[in-house]
């Protein structure tokens, strides 16, 4: 059954989604092409319905891949291709980490809700990454490179959620009282629920 949401509800959910973009975007920018979609994953599953979540992440692989070709010319080769295709299945999986995680521990405090979905969408993210890698990449999973990863993905996080808080505060999106599970969201449809 599909609930109604009124246009202005609509309007925010759209305008939100493009704020969020236009922010991961900048973040691509200052970190060379670097997106935070682990942050991005789990902001998405604590906040957003099901559907909604793949498509910020989409929405936001399809930027940063934008930005990669487009603005930093990286090299139209199948090795760049694949790379690209592989952030995206990557990006996609771990937000569904993140929902199965969010999900999972609904009857748990909100903080460890939000660290376990982190964690889920981090650990999916750079494990999907380092699985569909040519063996010759491995260093790029070495120690030191993995923890600037997620100290860029952690404060990323910590970002997202002051600016969530701050939206939710300030009227322009839905309380976040309770997170996505079992919160007074509208939702598009059945299928929106983890």
């Amino acid at each position: 059954m599909i609930l109604q949401q009124p246009d202005t509800q609509l309007a925010k959910r759209f305008a939100w989604g493009g704020i969020l973009t236009v922010l991961t975007v900048a973040s691509t920018l200052a970190v060379a092409c670097g997106t935070p979609f682990a942050a991005l994953a789990t902001l998405a599953a604590l906040f957003l319905p099901r559907r909604d979540a793949f498509v910020l992440i989409a929405v936001n692989w399809l930027a940063n891949q934008a930005i990669g070709f487009g603005l930093l010319h990286y090299p139209l080769n199948w090795d760049c291709y694949r790379g690209g295709i592989n952030l995206g299945v990557a990006a996609l999986l771990s937000t569904l980490a993140a929902l199965l995680s969010q999900g999972a521990l609904r009857n748990s405090a909100t903080t460890l809700r939000a660290i376990g979905s982190f964690a889920a969408a981090f650990i999916t993210y750079e494990a999907m990454l380092f699985l569909m890698s040519p063996a010759g990449s491995r260093a790029d999973f070495a120690a030191p490179v993995v923890l600037y990863i997620l100290y860029v993905n952690a404060v990323a996080l910590v970002a997202l959620l002051l600016l969530q808080a701050a939206a939710a505060a300030l009227g322009f999106i839905s309380s976040m009282t309770a997170f996505r599970v079992g919160a007074a969201v509208p939702r598009g449809d059945a299928d929106d629920l983890p």
